[in-house]
C-alpha cells in the first residue's frame, strides 16, 4: 500500500481541530481538497477513518489507531523540512516570535534563555489580536500574549507557560491602597482605567467585576497597558493589571498594589502556535523550553 504523506498530514490536522474548515484554513487548503485527501485516504484503508457531526468530525476506532501514525510522519515531515531549509541558510534565520504590549519587558530574558536552548529568536511587540494573526497567516513562528485561563482559538494551538495575578493599581496614598485586599465591590464609584477592548488582561477584569455593577462605561479606555500605567502613576483613576507588569513601578513607590477578592484573579501567559502538525522543530523546542519554566 502506498500512502502519500500529505494525506496523512491533512488528517492528523483535521483530527487535531475536529473541523474540515479549521484544517483547511490551517493548511490553506480549500474545504473540497482536504476532503478529498480524507477519502483518498480512508479508500486506502477499505473503512471509515471518521464520521461527521454538526460541529465538525470525530475519528472512528480505525481513525483513532491510525491517528499517532500520522501525527508522527507529521512531525518528521515538518523538522526534516526545517533542517533542509536550516542547510540552506548561512546563517539561520531566525525564529519570529511576537510578545504582546504587556509580556514585552520580558523580550531580552525570552531572548537570552532561548540562546542556551540553541535557539536564535528575534521578537516584535504587537496588540495580541494582531500576534494571533500574523501567526495564522504564517508571518509568526510563535507569539506569547496574555490570555483569560478559557481562552481558545479554533485553528490554532494555545500552550498555557505561565501565569500572573491580578491586583488593583492604585496611586499612593489612595484611599484603597492601604489595604490587603478589596471585594470587587468596593471599586463602585471609582474611575476605573481600561486596556484595549478585547485583551485578555480586559476580559479577565471584566470577568472579575461582572454582577457587581462595574463596567467599562465608568472609566477611561487607554489603549494599552502601558497607556493605563501611566494613568495611574498621573492619579487619572484605578486599574486592574498583571502583578508582574506593575512590579517595578511598585518597588519603586509609583503605584500601589492591592489584592483583589474574587475566585478568577489570573492571567496565562500563553504560546499561540501553528498546530501541533505543523510545527518546525525550533517552534516545538521552543514550546518544551518555555514549558519548563
Amino acid at each position: 500500500m502506498r500512502i502519500n504523506p500529505e494525506h496523512l498530514v491533512t488528517f492528523s490536522v483535521v483530527a487535531e481541530l475536529g473541523s474540515v474548515s479549521r484544517a483547511g484554513q490551517a493548511l490553506n487548503l480549500s474545504q473540497p481538497a482536504v476532503s478529498g485527501q480524507l477519502r483518498a485516504l480512508q479508500d486506502q484503508f477499505g473503512q471509515p477513518l471518521y464520521v461527521r457531526h454538526g460541529r465538525g468530525v470525530a475519528l472512528t476506532e480505525a481513525g483513532e489507531r491510525l491517528l499517532p501514525h500520522a501525527q508522527a510522519i507529521a512531525r518528521n515531515l515538518a523538522e526534516v523540512a526545517g533542517q533542509i531549509s536550516g542547510a540552506r541558510q548561512r546563517p539561520a534565520a531566525a525564529l519570529r516570535v511576537g510578545l504582546s504590549f504587556a509580556l514585552s519587558e520580558h523580550s531580552s530574558a525570552l531572548v537570552r534563555r532561548a540562546r542556551t536552548a540553541g535557539l536564535h529568536l528575534r521578537v516584535v511587540a504587537r496588540p495580541a489580536g494582531t500576534l494571533i494573526e500574523e501567526v495564522r497567516a504564517g508571518r509568526l513562528g510563535a507569539a506569547l500574549i496574555v490570555t483569560s485561563p478559557q481562552r481558545a482559538v479554533d485553528d490554532l494551538d494555545l500552550h498555557r507557560v505561565g501565569e500572573d495575578q491580578l491586583r488593583l493599581v492604585t496611586p499612593p496614598g489612595h484611599p484603597l491602597s492601604g489595604l490587603g485586599y478589596v471585594a470587587p465591590h468596593a471599586l463602585r464609584g471609582e474611575t476605573l482605567l481600561w486596556s484595549a477592548r478585547g485583551s485578555g488582561v480586559r476580559r479577565q477584569a471584566e470577568r472579575l467585576l461582572d454582577g457587581v455593577g462595574v463596567s467599562a462605561a465608568q472609566g477611561l479606555e487607554l489603549g494599552s497597558l502601558w497607556g493605563v500605567l501611566a494613568g495611574v502613576r498621573g492619579r487619572d483613576g484605578v486599574a486592574i493589571m498583571p502583578a508582574g507588569f506593575v512590579a517595578r513601578d511598585v518597588q519603586l513607590g509609583a503605584v500601589a498594589s492591592v489584592g483583589l477578592e474574587a475566585p478568577a484573579v489570573t492571567v496565562a501567559h500563553t504560546l499561540v502556535t501553528a498546530p501541533a502538525a505543523l510545527l518546525s522543530a525550533e517552534v516545538r523546542a521552543l514550546v518544551a523550553l518555555l514549558r519548563t519554566s
